[in-house]
Parts: structure tokens; sequence; C-alpha cells
């Protein structure tokens, strides 16, 4: 494969990890080596045409869209050149990951995660963890202290590693953000929850564990009110509720749904639109995520 570069950062500030160098000049430096080591890989950041033209192949495996990079090797050459970043996670010589990210407003101190991935196969082995700490430390390294992108919020997997894993804030419901996608993973219908991420805060912990997985059903009395449950035969209710704290529940395996149910799928889309969304634009904010598939909601005010 193409040869993974490190830029060429102060030599106190460097160590060799392999045939690349990781930074580990403050804590989320150190962090995101660690990551990197517990996932047996090596980040660093391609700026090659050869190198980038591998990262476009990748994202076309796992959104599965042979014809067409859902990032192309051009775009993504354009954004490195205008000072964004490319990182890719190599393990055993072959590229397993990558992600891209670029600046938002200057006044904002932020930066915008475009896009990330991993390799079919390769999933839940921290990898995409070793890769979000490397952009956290990258961010960091050149003064931005918040992170946002979007995800499908009927992915529960992706909910639970940007919320729960990372410690990211759902901010914003953004409805059929895309339009539609021709590819294999996306419904007609792409909407998206907004998250942000402080960059400065720490890592949360081991996160509270709900009740056995199974249906949800109706709020007990010491959980927030329920805003959307799942009938046993999984359609989707939506409930009525209020207070500063709420709880929204999403299908687990939502891919296995689209493919056999179709309509039962797009009744969750328009469920949780509604749901989730509607609470959003009331003023909350997703702050976590509790087993088995619950969205934990509180209202903004009541968080400062």
């Amino acid at each position: 494969m193409a040869k993974v570069m490190a830029k060429a950062w102060p030599e106190r500030t460097r160590r060799s990890f392999g045939d690349v160098q990781v930074i580990t000049q403050d804590d989320a430096e150190r962090d995101a080596a660690a990551a990197a080591a517990r996932a047996s890989v090596v980040i660093g950041e391609l700026d090659t045409v050869a190198g980038l033209r591998e990262a476009a192949d990748l994202f076309s495996r796992i959104w599965d869209t042979p014809a067409l990079p859902p990032m192309p090797h051009d775009i993504m050459r354009s954004l490195v050149h205008a000072g964004g970043q490319v990182h890719a996670a190599v393990r055993d010589g072959h590229l397993v990951g990558a992600a891209v990210a670029v600046f938002s407003a200057p006044a904002d101190a932020a930066c915008y995660s475009l896009i990330a991935g991993v390799s079919p196969g390769a999933e839940s082995r921290g990898i995409g963890l070793a890769l979000k700490l490397a952009q956290r430390a990258w961010a960091l390294r050149v003064g931005t202290s918040r992170m946002r992108w979007t995800f499908d919020p009927l992915l529960r997997r992706n909910a639970w590693f940007n919320i729960r894993r990372l410690g990211a804030a759902g901010t914003e419901y953004l409805v059929d953000f895309y339009g539609e996608i021709a590819d294999g993973v996306n419904d007609p219908e792409t909407d998206r929850l907004a998250v942000t991420w402080d960059l400065r805060a720490p890592l949360p912990g081991s996160a509270a564990r709900g009740g056995p997985p199974g249906a949800a059903g109706p709020a007990g009395p010491d959980e927030p009110p329920a805003i959307l449950v799942s009938e046993p035969g999984g359609e989707p209710v939506a409930m009525p509720g209020a207070g500063t704290r709420l709880r929204c529940w999403i299908p687990g395996e939502i891919l296995a749904v689209r493919r056999a149910d179709p309509g039962l799928a797009r009744r969750w889309r328009l469920a949780v639109r509604d749901a989730l969304g509607g609470a959003i634009g009331e003023g909350y904010q997703v702050t976590g995520v509790a087993d088995p598939g619950w969205y934990l909601l509180e209202k903004a005010q009541a968080r400062r």
C-alpha cells in the first residue's frame, strides 16, 4: 500500500511507532497513541495521491459505492492542501480505516469531521476510536477546541460510539440532510443528528446501564419519561413526555430492518424525526445513550 506519512513535527514531540511518527506531546496525543496500540494499528496522515486513492477506495467498500467514492481522492487532496487532514489506520501493511476533517468558520474555533470509516470485517476492534482520538489530538494541536459531525440517528452502534464512548452531545436534528444518496447503506431520506464534541473534556467513563435488552416499554418510576417506545411487534409508538430529562428509543439493526421491511424502517424514520427531532427543536440535547437502545436527552438550560 502507499506509504503513510507523518508530518514533520519538532523532534521532541515525536516517537517512532512502526514506520510513522505518533504524536505524544500532551494528554490527547497520549490517548491517541494508546488507542492505536490497543487496536494494533499505526495512525498516520495521508497527503499523497496514491495514499488518498487508497482511502477513497476504502470508503467505496464501506459505503458500497464501487462506481463513485463518497469521498473522491481529488477532493481529499484539495482539503489537505487547504489545511485539513486525512488520518489513516494501517494494520499489517493494509489500510483498515480513514477519517477526514476540515476547519469550521474561524470564529467557531472548531473543525468538522467529514467522513470516517473502518474496513468491513474490522469493525468493533478499536480502530474507529484510534482514528477519532488522532483527529482530536490534531485538532487541539492546530488550535481548535470543538469538533462537529453528523450521523444517522437510527444507527444504534454509531450513537453508542459518538455519544457514549466519545462524549459528544447531539445538538441539532437535520431532516433529509443530503437528499437521496445512491449507496448500499443509506435509506432514501438521509436524516442526520449533528453532534458537538468538546475536545478538551476527558473521555467519559463507564456509563450506567439500563435494563436488559428487549422491547422498549413505558418509563419506570426512576427513569426519564419516554417520548418514543417500541411495541412488542417492533412498531414505533410516540408517548407524551415532559420534564428536564427525556429518553427516546431507537431500534437495533436498522439496516436489517430496511432490507426486510422497508415500510417499517420508514415508520421508524418518521417517528424518530418527530420525537427526537421535535425535542431537540424545543431545546433538548442528546447527552447520553443507555442500554439497550435509549437516547437520553436533557433540556439545554438545565445543564448550565
